[in-house]
């Protein structure tokens, strides 16, 4: 009988236990949680109480009431003593994992180094025989940053039996550690982007397309810029746990103050906005803007960079470009050339056709055939104030200064030898003064007799 109780009644327990609530189980511990509230404000007191007595005590020794109290020479070497007694302490007992973090980290920089200037002599050679190569290219954006992370978390995980052993510095250095990963990446990112120029310059420079270097240099620069400022954000918000809402929003109001301190800047900006959209020229065009002539090197966010021809660089505002006429010298692969020849007024209607034929016979199929909507022009233009004035307008097919100095140079020559061989008088400015009589105007000329020079 007492064998069939004892089961029954444990199976009656633990149906009690089982239906009992939740709460009446737990008691205990809240009564344990709640003697710990109860000590915790009487802690947060007795704390509160010393912080107080220790401001009143800085307080008074600031101003005057008390003095500072002064450490004995026997103080200042006990505690000098203990702290270096802790200090070889902690060396001995970390012996070991010191002198495997200093072995580890000479033998993985060594590997590191080793590794790189294998790796650079492999890329450099690969990519003397490969230049359009991706695959190389990649390799070459990736090599340096992967191995400099590998040695950086190799380093990391050393140290990380040292740091254990010393929690306020190991705070500090896994942020470090952190904040060296992410710069790491964003330095990989950044030979990625010059990467995707590369591939894009070269898509760029193929003439069955819409893109032109301008685009890819836009491109590039915000790419960079963008990446900059995200890696920036990231270690401030997630590494030292900055709050990035409230400088945003601090830097809201002030960019707003700068925007309407800086209206110039945002017109240039608008300006690189409109060139990038509109493209009226690419660099290394040769164009002609705000009494400018030159070739295009650089398109920035605030202005441009032209090379003219005596080797200076015009930098002119962008919002100047979008709003001046711009003329793309390059659009069609030709400069127009136009000048004036003047013949001397005695030169007879015959050896101005003579002339008009010479200079056709110089400018017609100059280096080259002149297609049928360039087709040379010259054509008596005006009598002028001292010349017979010939106009000729020619396209020169080239876009260089170098050549088109050449050309030039060559063309004023053939016109001195044909002419001279012709017989043709050049006319100069000259002012012709012809004397008539005029009862109204007589015209006399007087002359004084010369003075004798006196005799001493």
């Amino acid at each position: 009988m007492r064998k069939i109780l004892i089961p029954v009644l444990l199976l009656i327990l633990a149906g009690l236990c089982s239906a009992a609530p939740e709460s009446t189980l737990s008691l205990p511990e809240e009564t344990e949680k709640s003697e710990e509230v109860r000590k915790t404000p009487e802690k947060e007191s007795q704390e509160t109480r010393d912080s107080r007595e220790d401001e009143s005590e800085i307080d008074r020794i600031l101003s005057g009431e008390e003095t500072i109290p002064l450490v004995s020479e026997e103080e200042l070497a006990q505690t000098l003593g203990q702290k270096v007694d802790a200090a070889l302490d902690w060396f001995h007992r970390e012996r070991h994992a010191l002198f495997v973090l200093l072995t580890g980290a000479v033998l993985t920089i060594g590997i590191g180094i080793g590794l790189g200037i294998g790796m650079q002599k492999i890329i450099r050679a690969q990519r003397a025989v490969k230049q359009n190569s991706l695959r190389w290219q990649l390799i070459w954006a990736l090599s340096l940053p992967l191995l400099l992370l590998g040695v950086v978390i190799a380093l990391f995980l050393l140290m990380l039996p040292v740091l254990q052993t010393l929690p306020r510095l190991y705070k500090f250095d896994a942020r470090l550690f952190f904040t060296l990963v992410t710069l790491i990446i964003t330095w990989a990112g950044m030979r990625l982007i010059s990467v995707l120029s590369m591939r894009m310059s070269q898509y760029a420079a193929s003439a069955d397309n819409n893109l032109d270097q301008l685009m890819v240099e836009i491109t590039r620069k915000v790419l960079k810029i963008t990446l900059i400022i995200v890696s920036i954000l990231f270690i401030g918000q997630s590494i030292f746990n900055l709050n990035i809402t409230t400088l945003l929003a601090g830097a809201g109001v002030v960019g707003l103050a700068i925007a309407f301190a800086s209206r110039e800047t945002l017109a240039n900006f608008f300006g690189t906005l409109v060139i990038i959209l509109d493209r009226p020229f690419r660099c290394g065009d040769r164009i002609q803007v705000n009494g400018v002539d030159g070739l295009v090197k650089a398109v920035g966010m605030r202005s441009t960079r032209i090379l003219t021809a005596d080797e200076s660089v015009y930098t002119i505002p962008n919002s100047r470009i979008a709003e001046c006429d711009i003329e793309n010298i390059s659009n069609h692969g030709v400069i127009r050339f136009a000048f004036t020849i003047g013949l001397v007024y005695e030169t007879p209607g015959g050896d101005i056709e003579k002339a008009m034929k010479i200079l056709h016979e110089i400018v017609d199929d100059f280096h080259g055939k002149d297609p049928q909507s360039r087709q040379p022009r010259v054509f008596f233009e005006t009598l002028g104030s001292s010349a017979l004035n010939l106009k000729v307008i020619m396209w020169l097919k080239t876009t260089t200064y170098e050549t088109e100095e050449k050309w030039r140079t060559e063309i004023n020559l053939a016109i001195i030898n044909r002419f001279n061989e012709a017989g043709l008088n050049m006319a100069y400015n000259t002012v012709t003064s012809y004397l008539r009589g005029d009862p109204a105007y007589p015209f006399r000329l007087e002359s004084s007799p010369a003075q004798e020079p006196k005799q001493p």
